[in-house]
C-alpha cells in the first residue's frame, strides 16, 4: 500500500469513527458548502476525484447529509445545503461566485477553470 493510499484510508477511518460517535470534524456549514459546490460544479472538477483529501471530505459530508440513492436526507442540514446551492446559479457561479465559494476554494486548494482564466 502506498503512503498516499495509507493516508487516504486513515483519513476515511478517522471520519467514519468520528461520525459514529457524533463528533463533527467538519462543520455543518462546510459539509453543506462542499456538497453544494460539488452539485454546482456538476462533478466537472476532477480534483474532487483525484485529490484524496477533498474526496474523503466530500464523502464524509455525503454521509453526514445522508445523501445516498433512495435514502432520506438529513432534514436538519437540508435547508443549509439548499441555502448554499441556491445562493448562485450557473453563470453567476463562474463569473461572480459568492464569498463562501472563494473561501472554500482557498481552504481546500481547489483549482477551477475560473482560476485559470
Amino acid at each position: 500500500m502506498s503512503e498516499k493510499d495509507f493516508m487516504s484510508d486513515l483519513r476515511e477511518k478517522m471520519y467514519d469513527t468520528a461520525l459514529s460517535v457524533g463528533i463533527h470534524i467538519i462543520s455543518d456549514d462546510e459539509c453543506c458548502q462542499l456538497l453544494a459546490y460539488l452539485h454546482l460544479e456538476g462533478g466537472g472538477n476532477e480534483q474532487f476525484v483525484i485529490d484524496e483529501r477533498i474526496r474523503n471530505a466530500a464523502l464524509y459530508a455525503q454521509k453526514r447529509m445522508n445523501l445516498f440513492g433512495g435514502e432520506r436526507p438529513n432534514v436538519e442540514l437540508l435547508p443549509v445545503f439548499l441555502k448554499y446551492a441556491n445562493s448562485c446559479s450557473g453563470k453567476e457561479f463562474d463569473d461572480n461566485p459568492p464569498e463562501w465559494v472563494l473561501a472554500l476554494e482557498k481552504k481546500w486548494g481547489i483549482k477551477t477553470y475560473r482560476s485559470k482564466k
